[in-house]
Formats: structure tokens, sequence, C-alpha cells
């Protein structure tokens, strides 16, 4: 892997000074321009797959995919090639902000407006692609980054297939990512099509609004199963606050054969202004979506029957075990990591050795229920001695070994 590249210089020119994001085929880091002092975001392919050609020839395709992407929604490409010693590299806008991912573990639910936002945004940065002929065919979470001024941008176009680009995957073969993966692409990539990419934004607004994506199993295989059979279920259903036509949307957005969906992005976008018209004339009036169902609720002042007394609430901790070094756990959500000021990253739980990243992993309080989530962490998270997959949360009981890095730490509840 590329573990040791922070310092490194790319080009006699870009300075990598953080890892920023970490998969399965490339690392993306925070680099300085020696020439200029500006910052960019520089993705590097792992070494130890540069020598495979289909897999170079799908890095270069993205950096030429995104050079004729020109819009305000797509993260913008600045250079790209080759350094001295063979390392195929891409370099792009560093934004300033976090991936949607991060607000939907932090935020659960989003509120409405602001979910359709965000949707009207990626729709927009598709629609720049879907004119190009470009389809993006990964778009998740992890995928769409959130700047400080809550404008969206379209990253990691790895798996996405231009007009005029070579086909480098079989028919049958799967590529996207199972949750949001429309039924068409799940049996053969090279089907996708704009309206694919559509209808797995469909599915980041099911999650945005509900906190879970529409279909949902214990592997790969079930939640794919589920695109192709399941019934979409009713998103009001699962959140009471939605009229009928946010339904009737996600039944169109997630129908399973694609000419049942909205056919361009532009059709989707007037669906989608027509829902945010909606929700605006309901906030303007003071009013939530269904407040009809609501008039009926005990009001703050009536009094609790039968109210059974509370227990005392346990006190939670973990304990770094070479030092003693007591954190309370005080907070639903906390950040475990090392902090670096040059770069304004103040974890909540600072442990204070090169091994740990800057943001490695969550401990987060669930109404008494502790979890440890890896952050796909470099050097990993460890739970009992078994390493963690990234971002799956995973329940903690008093007495629990984590390591983060080098760093052991034991969970308390007392």
């Amino acid at each position: 892997m590329n573990g040791d590249m922070i310092g490194r210089v790319i080009k006699n020119r870009y300075k990598l000074i953080d890892e920023r994001g970490h998969g399965s085929f490339a690392t993306v880091y925070v680099a300085r321009d020696l020439g200029n002092n500006h910052i960019y975001a520089i993705k590097i392919m792992h070494l130890e797959l540069s020598s495979e050609d289909e897999q170079l020839a799908r890095f270069q395709r993205e950096a030429h995919i995104l050079l004729n992407l020109n819009d305000p929604h797509i993260v913008r490409i600045f250079d790209y090639g080759n350094d001295n010693n063979n390392t195929p590299y891409i370099v792009m806008d560093y934004i300033d902000g976090q991936n949607l991912k991060y607000y939907l573990i932090n935020d659960g639910q989003l509120d409405v407006l602001r979910a359709l936002n965000y949707t009207h945004q990626i729709a927009e940065g598709l629609e720049a692609a879907y004119k190009q002929g470009v389809v993006h065919r990964d778009i998740k979470p992890q995928n769409i980054l959130i700047n400080s001024k809550d404008m969206v941008k379209i990253t990691d176009f790895g798996l996405a297939r231009g007009k005029d680009t070579v086909t480098l995957t079989q028919s049958n073969v799967f590529m996207g990512t199972a949750y949001y993966i429309s039924p068409e692409q799940a049996e053969s990539g090279r089907a996708a099509d704009i309206r694919s990419d559509l209808y797995s934004v469909a599915t980041v607004l099911f999650e945005m609004l509900t906190g879970r994506p529409p279909f949902t199993g214990e592997t790969a295989v079930d939640i794919v199963i589920r695109h192709l059979n399941d019934k979409v279920p009713s998103i009001c259903r699962l959140r009471q606050d939605l009229p009928a036509e946010m339904d009737f949307f996600m039944q169109k957005a997630l129908a399973k054969l694609p000419a049942d969906r909205y056919a361009t992005p532009h059709d989707f976008i007037l669906a989608i202004e027509q829902l945010q018209e909606r929700f605006q004339a309901l906030h303007a009036n003071g009013r939530g979506a269904r407040s009809d169902n609501i008039s009926n609720l005990p009001t703050a002042r009536e009094p609790s029957v039968n109210k059974p007394p509370q227990a005392p609430q346990k006190e939670a901790r973990v304990v770094v075990i070479s030092s003693g070094q007591v954190f309370l756990l005080k907070s639903d959500l906390m950040v475990v990591g090392r902090q670096d000021p040059t770069l304004g990253i103040y974890p909540e739980i600072n442990l204070a050795d090169k091994t740990v990243g800057r943001r490695h992993a969550y401990l987060r309080n669930q109404q008494g229920t502790y979890t440890v989530e890896d952050l796909n962490a470099l050097n990993k998270t460890r739970l009992n001695g078994v390493t963690l997959t990234p971002h799956e949360e995973n329940t903690l009981k008093d007495g629990d070994i984590i390591r983060f890095g080098s760093i052991e730490v034991r969970f308390e509840v007392r």
C-alpha cells in the first residue's frame, strides 16, 4: 500500500501532507503545491496495482473523463500523469468539508429541505456529465462531498464510462455499491446509463430522509436480490412527516425497469423542484407536512401516567492500558484520533501516537448502547483482536479491548 507516502513530493511539486481517504484502488492525499503554496487533493493509485494494465487504464480513463467535465458540482481536475518512479496520480480540487456519509452518520435523518437541496445539486452535476455522455456508475454518500458553503461536489469517477471510452468491464461483472446500485447495473455494469445513476441518487435521498437505504441485507448478494425483486418500501411509513408526494416520487425514481423511471436529469430535477416547492410552502405556513396527524398528541403540560422511575445513568469510559489515561464518553458521538492543529483537527479522544489516524474511529452512545466504528484508518481498528470493517458499527460491552493503531484501550461501563 501507500502507507509511507506522507512527506513525499510528487512531480517535484506536490508535497503530500495528510491522507484524506483510502480505498482498495487508490489513496487520496492532501497536498501542498510547493510553487504557490496552494492546497490540492491528489489521488494516487496503489503502487502494487500500477503494473496491472486494466487498473492503470481505468485510472487514466478517470482523468480523461474529468478533464472534459466542467461543472460547479463536479470536482475539478488540474493535473495528472506519472511521477518519476511511475506512480500514477490525479491532482484535483481540495474540498474544505466532509462527504455526505459523514453527515448521515452524525446527523441521522436530515431536514427535508436540506436533503432535497443536496439531491438537486447532485442531479445538476449528473446533468453536466450526461451532456458529455458520461455515466458515473458509483453514486453513493461517500462520493458526494459537501464543502463549507453547503455546495455538493461529485467525486470518484473511477467506475465512470464515457461515450468515447473503451469498455474495460465484461458484461456480467458487478460494478458499484450494493446499497445504491440499480437492478440493471447489478446484472451488468455495461447496462448502466443515466437512469441507473438517477436510481442511485434516489437511494441516497431515501437514506438522507430515513437514516437507512431502501434495501438492506446481511450480504451484498442479499441487498442486490432485494433491489431486483422487492417492492420499494413506503418512505412515508418510515418517516411520517412526509406527504404522499414523496412516496410517488420514490416509486417512480426506484422503479425496477429503467423505462419506468425519470428519463433524464432534467426530468428528475423538475420533480425535485416540485417537492421543494411543496415543502417550502408547508414551512412558510408554519406547519409540518402531516400536521393533521399530530393534533391528538398529548401536550408537554400533560402529566405522565405510571411512568417508571429512570435508572441512574451509567458512566462509560475508555482507559489507555499503557498509561492509565481515562477518557469519559460524555457525548453521543466522539472522534478518536490524533490532534493536528495545522489541519485544524482536534478529536475528542486525542491519542498522541503516529500509528493513530487523525480521524481514526467513532465511539457512539445510542441511548446507552455504545458502538465503535473504524473510519477507514490506515492502521485499522481492532476489537478484541478482530480487525473491523470500515464504516460498520460494532457494539461494545464492558471490558472490551479496542486497538487504535498500536494503542490499546479498555472500554468500561460503571
